[in-house]
């Protein structure tokens, strides 16, 4: 071998490695060894391939130079370029264009004069112009030249692509962006379809333009996809260097859509990119995604927060702004000083400060507590203080939710203007003041000062319920307290009802009766008591009374809040579903928005649990629908769990997924963690079952991180969550991965944690058969499949242990000491088992049913296990086959029929009457099969008959050529 050879199959070597900085170290020191050989086709070659290299490395833009100098030995020696070559600097051509526009020290002129060479170039070797129209339209984008992009745009969609044009993924993505570009957000995602639905793929692809999918999605509103297109993109772009743009993408998104914490995440496992020399376009990505992401932590008052930043170390949300925003001002002018314009530092101060804010985009993972912008007052209240306190007692006589704002704006006006106000009103601003969750004893002193206020203004009802409230805020403290007080008080009541039996001090009395009696119930149970038949009349004395007071507003709103307390009297889950439904019937009927949420909150989740499915789900939707931005999350939260757990087990997994979203996004809010581990759990089970690995894989991650702050009840949630992990890992061909989990699930199982499913670990373990066959692993798939029979024989089901019998004497004879007579007489044996129960009439009836059909599958399997014995000849192969076929029909037809079986069976048939040449028995075959097969079975039926007429078929020709002969 010459030294050129020798040279030439070391850069074959080199090519064969994998992408990245030591493959193109590689290539450079080899380009040394051949400029010494002197070979000038080699030398091109290597040039080529570093050029190739360098567009898929960190800083694409360093394939400038190689390039120049492989043009120019074109240009000089072209009889050194073979068609692959030549073709190769053609389609190199067309990265040259974009690298040079996207450095910002190469002069304007040099890249004018690219694009006039790239058509030159294009139109002599007779290649299509449409690369060279896509080339123009992001020189004059980058440029800030709307109408010069505009016309490119349009040749590009006229111009026909040939095979030097980019693949078609990459061109979907490009007439994708141009629209987004242009502003035309549904023109993009229109465009972008057969790459977001997965029907084209590129070394770049779908990556790319799930990330550019990202924020228009979010200023369309769908919110859905583009959690689905972040979790997918995300996914499967880390950890690849030459993808840290689109992953800038990601990071930015997060930072917009207020995800700041996964954003927080994204940071840290890419801090790499920091330190990398990254090329100047993706640099300028990086930068405005960290910006982004420290100005977002800034704007919830989170300016030191500790975030992964330059020269290894972490720098505070504050900090870490200042840099990136200095650092990208730099590179921004940069571009502004080549291009004579600002448009370069307007787009990127409009990327890092969107004029308009995006929508928050719950993503099902950690998420930081959402900030609730503060209302300002109406421009309308602030007019009038006579128009306030008309607007502020009508809140009160209706009892609207809003009186307490209504009083504020009271308050704010009569201070502005330093008015007096009458004592009722006084009393009511003082109420309106209280925060009795934030700082009681003010509360308390207020409610005090109310209560005075009140009685000077000769309203005793409202003066006891001021005094009501100040010792029932003390409750939680204090209930014996409340019940020592609580006499006083309904003596008082009674006495406010007999002075004025037809006044508003009345309504007040009996609404004061009935917050005694609410109070009184709650101290009970705070101190261990069941309440009793007494207070149970009082309860039911109270309501009739207040529903004698309709239509007042403030009497049916006491009333709707006593009957929330009434199901504490049952004892029974049926008797507390009925006055749940009471309950939450009355406050609907009558419109109390927090009643009807907080009822839905109670009753929805009794409904679950009673197995009521339908009736839950809906319940839980009128409750959702109720829900305000600064209602308690936890109740919230775990409405949208209720009606997650009720889709999923109604099926509806899309349904599930919009809830179990929400239900991680609001337990997040309520801090707690464990909970949100269950909605992310139930998430996770939602994508599975759409068969959306990709995204299930990401959020049963996170599941698995927040479970363990669950009771160690609902911890079974873990082997759930490691067994969809590792079934969604099959799915996207990971299968080491989905090997870990269901690995680590089987060892926590075995080390005592269970399964509320009796078949879990059975199941399980056939899993973990399944995916250590695939990775090669035989000798241990036969030990994970013998576990999986042996839990199934331990429940009582042969024929569900049948099916990980069968796999694992498959998976045995790809091991090294495989014995095929040994495993045939396994294979027997199973099959007799079989029989013996399908025909012990002893045994029920379904379970015998199941038995046959796995007897028949056994004896097909047994077969083809047969048809691996080297002796056996065709003859004796085909009259097995038909002998074991006629057997496997009988067995399908002994009961329900069994299709699978009797079609598999009649194929095997007819092959085996094609080798005896006996056409008509094949004929017969398919139409014994047929004549049992219904309409809903056309492709079965399809399969047998499209078999025979290829048997028909052969034997014409056969017949056609030996009359011939």
């Amino acid at each position: 071998m010459t030294d050129t050879d020798a040279l030439r199959k070391r850069l074959n070597e080199i090519r064969w490695q994998l992408r990245g900085e030591a493959r193109l170290a590689a290539l450079e020191e080899h380009l040394a060894a051949v400029e010494a050989d002197g070979d000038r086709p080699l030398l091109n070659a290597v040039l080529a391939a570093l050029v190739d290299c360098y567009e898929y490395s960190t800083d694409s833009t360093r394939l400038l130079v190689p390039y120049a100098r492989l043009l120019h030995n074109l240009d000089t020696e072209p009889e050194h370029f073979d068609a692959s070559l030549l073709r190769s600097v053609y389609w190199q051509f067309k990265w040259i264009v974009y690298k040079l526009r996207d450095h910002p020290d190469v002069p304007l002129a040099s890249v004018e004069d690219a694009l006039v060479q790239f058509r030159t170039r294009y139109a002599e070797a007779g290649h299509s112009l449409h690369p060279y129209y896509e080339a123009e339209h992001w020189v004059a984008y980058h440029l800030g030249d709307d109408e010069r992009a505009a016309r490119a745009a349009a040749l590009v969609d006229a111009t026909e692509p040939d095979d030097m044009s980019d693949c078609e993924a990459c061109r979907v993505n490009d007439i994708g962006d141009m629209a987004a570009c242009a502003g035309d957000d549904e023109g993009a995602v229109a465009a972008w379809a057969p790459l977001l639905e997965g029907g084209l793929h590129c070394a770049h692809e779908p990556h790319n333009t799930l990330a550019d999918s990202l924020l228009p999605l979010a200023r369309l509103g769908r919110l859905d996809a583009a959690r689905a297109n972040h979790h997918h993109g995300y996914r499967i772009s880390r950890d690849k260097d030459d993808m840290l743009g689109f992953i800038a993408r990601h990071l930015r998104f997060c930072a917009l859509t207020g995800n700041e914490a996964r954003g927080v995440e994204i940071l840290a496992a890419d801090r790499r990119a920091f330190a990398l020399p990254l090329e100047p376009s993706v640099r300028l990505q990086w930068l405005e995604g960290v910006q982004c992401l420290a100005g977002a932590l800034r704007a919830r008052g989170m300016g030191d927060t500790p975030l992964a930043g330059p020269e290894d170390r972490d720098w505070t949300a504050d900090d870490l702004h200042a840099w990136a925003d200095a650092e990208r001002r730099a590179m921004c002018a940069r571009y502004d000083r080549r291009n004579g314009s600002t448009v370069h530092s307007d787009r990127s101060q409009a990327r890092v400060e969107p004029a308009e804010p995006y929508p928050h985009v719950p993503l099902g993972l950690k998420a930081l507590p959402q900030v609730v912008p503060a209302v300002a007052p109406e421009a309308a209240e602030e007019s009038s203080l006579e128009d306030a306190l008309v607007r502020a007692r009508r809140a009160v006589a209706d009892a609207e939710e809003d009186r307490q704002d209504r009083w504020l704006a009271v308050a704010r006006i009569a201070e502005a203007q330093g008015a007096q106000l009458e004592a009722a009103d006084e009393a009511e601003v003082l109420l309106a003041k209280a925060d009795p969750d934030g700082a009681l004893e003010a509360a308390q002193d207020l409610a005090a000062l109310a209560a005075a206020l009140f009685a000077e203004a000769g309203m005793p009802g409202r003066a006891l319920l001021c005094r009501i409230a100040k010792a029932g805020w003390a409750l939680r403290s204090e209930p014996a307290a409340f019940r020592e007080a609580a006499p006083g008080f309904l003596a008082e009541a009674a006495a406010i009802a007999d002075a004025d039996p037809a006044g508003a001090s009345y309504v007040d009395a009996s609404r004061a009766r009935s917050q005694v009696l609410m109070a009184l119930l709650q101290a009970g149970l705070m101190l261990g008591e069941r309440p009793g038949p007494d207070l149970a009349a009082a309860f039911e004395e109270a309501d009739t009374d207040l529903a004698s007071l309709a239509p007042d507003r403030r009497a049916l709103l006491s009333r709707a809040q006593l009957a929330r307390m009434l199901p504490e009297f049952e004892t029974e889950p049926e008797g507390r579903i009925e006055s749940l439904r009471r309950a939450f019937e009355l406050a609907c009927a009558n419109g109390f928005r927090f009643e009807t949420f907080i009822g839905a909150f109670q009753y929805s989740a009794m409904l679950n649990q009673a197995g009521r499915l339908d009736e839950a789900f809906a319940v839980a939707e009128t409750g959702l629908a109720a829900v305000k931005h600064d209602d308690p999350p936890f109740p919230v939260a775990a409405l949208n769990l209720t009606a997650t757990e009720c889709a999923i087990n109604l099926g509806d997994a899309r349904t599930a997924e919009h809830y179990a979203v929400q239900a991680a996004h609001w337990y997040d809010r309520a801090g707690e963690t464990g909970c949100a581990g269950v909605a992310r759990h139930l998430l996770g089970k939602a994508l599975a079952m759409q068969e959306r690995g990709e995204e299930a894989v990401v959020i049963l991650e996170a599941a698995l991180a927040d479970l363990p702050e669950m009771h160690e009840d609902e911890h079974w949630r873990l082997l759930d969550a490691r067994r969809l992990l590792a079934e969604s890992s099959q799915r996207t061909v990971d299968a080491q991965a989905g090997l870990t989990h269901i690995l680590e699930a089987l060892r926590l199982m075995d080390g005592g944690l269970a399964h509320p499913s009796p078949v879990f670990y059975a199941q399980s373990a056939h899993l973990a058969g399944e995916l250590l066959e695939r990775t090669g692993e035989a000798k241990s798939a036969v030990d994970a499949y013998g576990r999986s029979a042996a839990a199934w024989r331990e429940l009582g089901s042969l024929s569900a242990a049948a099916n990980p019998i069968r796999a694992a004497l498959w998976a045995r004879l790809r091991t090294d000491d495989a014995d095929l007579e040994a495993t045939l007489s396994e294979m027997v044996a199973l099959a007799a088992e079989l029989e013996a129960d399908w025909r012990d009439a002893g045994h029920h009836e379904r379970y015998r049913d199941s038995c046959r059909q796995e007897y028949a599958k056994t004896l097909l399997q047994e077969a083809r296990m047969r048809g691996n014995e080297v002796e056996e000849t065709d003859e004796r192969w085909a009259a097995r086959t038909l002998d074991v076929g006629t057997t496997v029909l009988a067995v399908a037809e002994d009961g329900e029929y069994l299709v699978e079986v009797a079609v598999q069976a009649a194929h095997n048939m007819i092959a085996a009457h094609e080798d005896l040449g006996d056409l008509a028995a094949a004929q017969a075959v398919v139409d014994r099969v047929l004549a049992r097969l219904s309409d809903e079975h056309e492709g079965p039926a399809n399969s047998l008959t499209g078999h025979l007429a290829n048997v028909k078929e052969r034997f014409e020709e056969e017949d056609g050529e030996a009359g011939e002969e």
